[in-house]
């Protein structure tokens, strides 16, 4: 916490016209672009799905159509069997007719049955009129085909053409969508930047002595101490009635960054007694920060400790590879489900070191750190992005004066007190813009170095 007299930061001045900014109103804009691309492309993939289902359709017509042929094709062939079976009978009937014989007197008999020729005969027109009307049909058909196959030909072509537009356009708007997706992300992150990538929440614990504290709006806070008013500014004032809810809405826009790809780390500091690990951790009923948003380990005493090992008294080493700080050896636990992330919390959670001080009946006597790696790819433009969310549960600050520490609390204390002093020296030491920040001083700034130099953001 800074007074006012001493700390005004240009961030919040900044924050105060960022809504009229020309980079506000350009992210919103990129946005509706993206998301009128994002319809175009829908629109021109439910078109290209139409013109599939009517190639399906003429195909099965042409299907259709090509078995009427060859069935009209089978009964013109029967039907000239037939007509020729006629022809063989009638050939059949003239050869077996019986040879002429001189007249004589009495009357002739005819060759052949009068009415098996007119039977013959009629058989044999209805066979031609049969025949005929079949040609006719079979001719019909045949042309109907052929004017609906051209038809279909000149739909498979447009569908083709179409097609290869419509993929030209898609890879279009695709290409729009990966640039204006960069954009937005580069737009976005000026933003925060002028919001301040290091900022400064105040939560308010509800007290019976609420008299003291004067919440004037969301970025100021009234201190009253013997009759004394000690005005200080942050980028946002929780109020004590604020909930958890509240206080995770407020930590969204830096979750955004790292699924852009930005190292996040998010810091609870204060007094022992404050409500840090409430704020962070919270309870089943009304989880903190950690459980909405895992491999997880304490710094106690400037000794690492891994709180997901079955034996978390072994200490771990920082290993540092170009401007990369890792911990080689410390557990990570792949999670899917809010079931699997309550069980890790709750093992790290029991492995943590805890005391009683006269300040605070369960005081954290150890940093808490928990790391998420987040992966992110976008389906649309394939582009893939890579970050760390580092929330940390700082130990309290003390003064041995007020704990009356003794022992083992006494070192505890020290160790927790000389962390936190190197951790105000490397934010005093950014807020001067210095050549060298002092990372290295403890253990804990070591491991935060990735989470608070670069385009990191820090709450």
């Amino acid at each position: 916490c800074l007074e006012k007299s001493s700390c005004k930061p240009l961030q919040v001045e900044i924050k105060a016209t960022l809504t009229s900014t020309p980079s506000g109103q350009a992210l919103l804009d990129r946005d509706r672009v993206i998301e009128d691309m994002r319809h175009k492309l829908q629109t021109k993939e439910k078109e290209v799905e139409n013109l599939f289902q009517r190639n399906s359709y003429l195909t099965g017509e042409v299907r259709y159509l090509t078995d009427v042929v060859q069935h009209l094709n089978q009964k013109l062939a029967e039907l000239e069997a037939d007509q020729q079976e006629a022809r063989e009978k009638i050939r059949s009937l003239l050869n077996r007719r019986t040879p002429a014989v001189p007249p004589d007197k009495t009357t002739p008999k005819p060759a052949v049955d009068p009415s098996q020729l007119r039977k013959v005969s009629r058989l044999t027109r209805e066979l031609n009129i049969s025949n005929k009307q079949l040609r006719s049909t079979a001719h019909q058909a045949l042309a109907d085909i052929k004017n609906q196959l051209g038809q279909f030909y000149d739909t498979v072509g447009k569908l083709a053409q179409v097609e290869q537009e419509a993929t030209k356009e898609t890879e279009e708007l695709r290409s729009l969508y990966r640039k204006e997706v960069v954009e937005r992300k580069s737009l976005y992150n000026k933003l925060l930047e002028l919001q301040g990538n290091i900022r400064v929440f105040c939560r308010c614990r509800k007290s019976l002595a609420s008299s003291c504290l004067e919440k004037t709006d969301d970025q100021e806070v009234v201190v009253i101490q013997k009759g004394n008013r000690k005005k200080f500014q942050f980028d946002k004032v929780y109020s004590p009635s604020s909930t958890q809810e509240d206080v995770f809405t407020g930590t969204l826009p830096v979750i955004t960054s790292c699924v852009d790809g930005y190292n996040v780390c998010i810091l609870a500091y204060g007094q022992t007694g404050s409500g840090k690990t409430y704020t962070m951790m919270g309870s089943k009923e009304n989880p903190g920060v950690n459980i909405r948003s895992i491999s997880m380990l304490e710094i106690y005493n400037d000794t690492l400790n891994d709180l997901l090992t079955k034996s978390p008294s072994a200490s771990l080493d920082i290993r540092v590879q170009g401007k990369a700080v890792s911990v080689p050896g410390l557990t990570q636990v792949q999670v899917q489900t809010e079931t699997d992330i309550l069980s890790v919390m709750e093992m790290g959670e029991k492995n943590r070191k805890i005391a009683s001080t006269k300040m605070n009946i369960q005081s954290s006597r150890s940093h808490l750190m928990v790391a998420l790696e987040v992966e992110g790819s976008d389906e649309v433009s394939g582009l893939t992005s890579r970050g760390t969310l580092t929330l940390c549960d700082l130990a309290g600050s003390e003064r041995i004066s007020k704990t009356e520490a003794e022992g083992q609390r006494l070192v505890e204390a020290a160790a927790i007190n000389k962390s936190l002093t190197a951790l105000g020296q490397v934010f005093g030491a950014l807020k001067c813009n210095a050549l060298h920040i002092p990372f290295r001083n403890s253990k804990l700034t070591h491991l935060l170095q990735p989470c608070l130099s670069g385009d990191a953001k820090v709450n």
